[in-house]
C-alpha cells in the first residue's frame, strides 16, 4: 500500500512539473506576455494557486514552480526505491526461508519416490526465477500506477484527445494478448526441460565413475545436450516474442497518438494547446506502458517456474512429515516392535508382522539377503518410516507420540558410503559448531574414540584441514573413521550402521570393526551386516527373509539352529 501512493505521488509530482511546460512556452517567446491559465484546462487550478498566494506568474516564479515539482519528485522517487528493496529482500527471505522449511520437514517416505532433478532444479534456478517475476511484478505494479496517474492528468488536461488515444491503444493491447499466452506455454516449456536437465546431471555426476569405465559417457552426455538445446530453444523463442513487442510497441503508440491529434484538430476542432499538455502526459504514460509492457511479458516468461513453485511448496506441505509433542531426552530401556508390517501401498508388504526387541547398550545385527527388509526396518526403527500396521514402542512411548527429532537427535547413523562435507575435519565432526576450546577438546575425544586422530594431528592444516568434495583428499578408512567421529561428537544413545564396511578392503574393515567392538556396551548399536564375520560379537542376531523375522539368536546359537544363516555363511566362507 506505501509503494502504491508514494507511486502514485511520483507520478503526479512529475505531472505537475511537465503541465509548468505550457506557461514556460509561453514566457520564453515573450517574457512581458501575460501568462493565460486557459491553455492548460482543468489543470488550470496550479497556476490559480500560485497567484491566489500573491506571486506574479513571471519566469522566475514559472521555473522554481517546476523545480519544486521535481524536487519532491525525485524524494518520492528515492522513497519509492527504497521501498522497493525492502519489500523485494522480505519477499526473497520469505520465500526461500519457506522452501527450506518446506523440505525439512518432507517426509523421507515422499522424499523417495520424488523426482531429484526438480526438487534440485526448483531449489536453485526455479528459485532465482521466482525472484525475478517478483521483480517484474513489481515494476508492473509501480508502471501500472504511473500509467493511471498520468492518463488521468491527460484527461484533466483534455477529456476528448486521452479518450480517444485510451480506445485506440486498448485495442492495440489485443495484439499483445495473443503473445502474451504464447509465452505462457514456453514458459511451461522451459521450467519442464530444466527439470529433466538436473535431473540427468545430478545422475552424471553420481555414476561418472560407471559412464567413464563403460563408454558410455558420450552417449550419456548426448542426453544432457539435447536437453539443453530444448532449453536453448524455448528461451529464444521467448526472446523473439519479447523483441517484437519491444520493436512494434512504441512505432503502434505513436501512431495511435497521431492519428489521434488529426482526428480532434481537423475534425473536432480541439485547442492544440492542451492538446499537447495532454500528449506530454501520454509521451510519460506511453513510456510506462511500454517498461509496464516489457515487465509484464518477462513476468509471463516466469510464470510457469513461479507456477511450479507454488505447487512444490503445497506439495511439500502436503506430504510433511507427522510429529508428536512428547520429548525423549534419552534412551533408558528398550525399543519395541510390535505386530509392525510396512509397504509404500497397502498390501505391498516389505515387512510383515515383525515383533522384535531391542535393548539399551545392546548391538542387533540384522542379516539377510538382498530385499529380505533390513534397511527399511533400520529406517522404521530410526524413524524415518511409519508402521503401515503395528506400532513402535519406544520406553513405552508410542514412536508416533514423540517428538521425532528428539529421538533422532539421538541417533548416529553410519551408511555404507560415508558422509563427508566440502569443508574441514573440525566442522565435519563437530557438524559446524562454533570453535571453542570446549568444543575443540569434544572434537579430539571423538576423533581419538574413531582411532583417526593420529591421522588428523599428521596433517599440516591439523583439525582445520579441509577435506574435498565428498572427501575425496581421504581414503575409505579414513571417509568411514570421520563420520564415525561426528556421531560420536554429539553424545548419542544409538548407533545405526547400515553396511558402514562393506565398502573397505579386508583390512581396512577388519580395524573399523575393531572400533566397533571397543563401542559395544557403551551405545545401543543397531547394524546391518553383509559380511557376516563384522558380527560375530554381536549379542544377537536377527535373520530376515521376504520381510519376515526368521529366527533371532547369538551368531554361535544361528549357526548351529538356522539352516539360512548357516548357508549364508558357509557362502562367504567359500
Amino acid at each position: 500500500m506505501q509503494l502504491l501512493v508514494v507511486s502514485i505521488l511520483v507520478g503526479l509530482l512529475d505531472g505537475l512539473g511537465l503541465a509548468m511546460f505550457l506557461p514556460l512556452l509561453e514566457l520564453v517567446a515573450d517574457s512581458n506576455a501575460q501568462v493565460s491559465s486557459d491553455a492548460m484546462g482543468n489543470l488550470a487550478f496550479i497556476l490559480d494557486g500560485i497567484q491566489a498566494i500573491g506571486l506574479q506568474l513571471t519566469l522566475t516564479v514559472v521555473l522554481m514552480t517546476m523545480l519544486s515539482f521535481f524536487v519532491f519528485k525525485g524524494i518520492s522517487k528515492y522513497i519509492s526505491s527504497y521501498l522497493n528493496v525492502i519489500y523485494q529482500q522480505y519477499f526473497i527471505r520469505k520465500i526461500r526461508v519457506e522452501t527450506i522449511d518446506a523440505l525439512t520437514e518432507y517426509r523421507y517416505e515422499a522424499f523417495v519416490s520424488s523426482d531429484a532433478g526438480a526438487i534440485q532444479n526448483t531449489l536453485s534456478g526455479e528459485v532465482q526465477r521466482v525472484i525475478q517475476s517478483y521483480r517484474k511484478y513489481s515494476q508492473m505494479l509501480e508502471q501500472g500506477v504511473l500509467v493511471l496517474t498520468y492518463a488521468g492528468l491527460a484527461f484533466l488536461a483534455n477529456p476528448e484527445f486521452a479518450l480517444l488515444v485510451l480506445v485506440g491503444g486498448v485495442l492495440s493491447n489485443f495484439l499483445f494478448s495473443i503473445l502474451y499466452k504464447k509465452t505462457k506455454v514456453l514458459s511451461r516449456q522451459f521450467v519442464k526441460s530444466s527439470h529433466s536437465f538436473q535431473g540427468l546431471l545430478i545422475q552424471e555426476v553420481a555414476f561418472f565413475k560407471y559412464l567413464k569405465a563403460t563408454g558410455s559417457i558420450r552417449r550419456y552426455a548426448q542426453n544432457l545436450k539435447e536437453k539443453v538445446y530444448e532449453i536453448e530453444d524455448s528461451v529464444r523463442k521467448m526472446g523473439v516474442l519479447n523483441s517484437i513487442m519491444t520493436g512494434v510497441r512504441e512505432p503502434l503508440m505513436m501512431a495511435i497518438v497521431i492519428g489521434t491529434i488529426l482526428v480532434q484538430v481537423q475534425l473536432m476542432g480541439g485547442s492544440l494547446a492542451t492538446i499537447i499538455l495532454s500528449l506530454l502526459f501520454f509521451y510519460r504514460a506511453l513510456s510506462a506502458v511500454t517498461t509496464l509492457q516489457t515487465s509484464y511479458n518477462q513476468f509471463l516468461s516466469f510464470s510457469g517456474s513461479l507456477t511450479n513453485m507454488t505447487d512444490f511448496v503445497i506439495e511439500l506441505r502436503k506430504q510433511r512429515e507427522r510429529n508428536g509433542s512428547i520429548a525423549m531426552p534419552s534412551f533408558q530401556r528398550v525399543i519395541r516392535v510390535e505386530n509392525v508390517s510396512f509397504g509404500y501401498q497397502l498390501g505391498d508388504w516389505i515387512l510383515q508382522d515383525l515383533k522384535l526387541s531391542l535393548y539399551r547398550n545392546e548391538t542387533l545385527a540384522l542379516v539377510g539377503e538382498s530385499g529380505s527388509g533390513k534397511t527399511t526396518l533400520m529406517n522404521l526403527l530410526s524413524g524415518l518410516l511409519q508402521p503401515s500396521q503395528g506400532k513402535i514402542w519406544i520406553d513405552g512411548q508410542d514412536m508416533s507420540q514423540l517428538d521425532i527429532l528428539s529421538f533422532q537427535s539421538r541417533i548416529g547413523y553410519i551408511t555404507q558410503e560415508p558422509v563427508i562435507f566440502d569443508d574441514t575435519i573440525f566442522n565435519n565432526v563437530s557438524f559446524w559448531a562454533e570453535k571453542t576450546p570446549e568444543n575443540l577438546r569434544n572434537c579430539w575425544a571423538a576423533l581419538e574414540q574413531a582411532s583417526i586422530a593420529d591421522f588428523v594431528r599428521e596433517h599440516p592444516d591439523v583439525e582445520d584441514a579441509r577435506l574435498g568434495n565428498k572427501g575425496i583428499n581421504l581414503s575409505g578408512g579414513q571417509k568411514q573413521r570421520i563420520s564415525i567421529a561426528r556421531e560420536l561428537y554429539k553424545e548419542v544413545d544409538f548407533l545405526f550402521m547400515d553396511e558402514a564396511t562393506s565398502a573397505l578392503d579386508s583390512e581396512t574393515e577388519r580395524a573399523i570393526q575393531e572400533n566397533i567392538d571397543q563401542l559395544k556396551g557403551q551405545y545401543t548399536i543397531l547394524i546391518i551386516a553383509h559380511r557376516l564375520s563384522t558380527i560375530r560379537n554381536a549379542d544377537r542376531v536377527v535373520v530376515l527373509k521376504q520381510g519376515r523375522i526368521e529366527h533371532i539368536g547369538t551368531y554361535k546359537d544361528l549357526v548351529n539352529k538356522s539352516v539360512s544363516f548357516k548357508r549364508m555363511v558357509e557362502l562367504q566362507e567359500l
